[in-house]
């Protein structure tokens, strides 16, 4: 049986190491994701996820168990990378990887199943030209509107929990996707892809 976030969370603040590491364990690769489709940049990623768990780890009482602990970790992850843009704002170091490997990101967004599940080499090569092609179509969109649209499809996030964490409502979380998708879709539509 796999023991909830709140209870690895209560175990931890009664001084059960091991529940930290478990927390650690189940997150560190979603907040690395949500920090690489930020700062494009693999080492900046790995570094900065690492900052988020040393704060998890002095912050931890600061959680109320009456919101997931995902989206308030993720909450972290971000006030991580605003600090991180902050004292690098002069820095210009966004430039999408051109090998899909460089990210190892699934995206979630609705493909077609033929193009997400090769058969054969070129079936994979096609599937792995269309995960680069989302990455840029992505990496394209207002800052608002990508947040939102990884929140969603990669990190599987209510609008609710996605509101809280973009401090506005949840009707503008849900505005900001759907105008993501038709920007997401158009690029695809331009590049030659059929859009599901």
């Amino acid at each position: 049986m796999t023991i909830s976030d709140e209870k690895l969370v209560q175990l931890f603040l009664s001084g059960d190491d091991t529940a930290f590491s478990a927390l650690v364990e189940r997150y560190k690769y979603p907040i690395f994701q949500f920090i690489l489709l930020k700062v494009k940049n693999r080492e900046t990623a790995s570094d900065l996820t690492q900052d988020v768990f040393v704060k998890l780890f002095h912050v931890a009482d600061q959680y109320k168990q009456t919101g997931k602990f995902h989206s308030w970790l993720i909450r972290i992850a971000q006030n991580i990378c605003i600090d991180f843009f902050r004292k690098n704002q002069r820095k210009k170091l966004v430039r999408l990887p051109k090998n899909p490997e460089e990210m190892d990101i699934q995206p979630h967004l609705s493909l077609s199943e033929q193009a997400m599940s090769p058969m054969n080499a070129e079936d994979e090569f096609e599937r792995k030209e269309i995960q680069l092609l989302l990455k840029e179509a992505i990496d394209q969109l207002p800052e608002e509107q990508r947040e939102a649209i990884i929140l969603c499809h990669y990190h599987g996030l209510p609008y609710r929990d996605i509101a809280e964490i973009q401090e506005c409502p949840s009707g503008t979380v849900k505005s900001r996707i759907h105008h993501a998708l038709l920007k997401i879709k158009n690029y695809l539509e331009q590049t030659g892809i059929e859009f599901v």
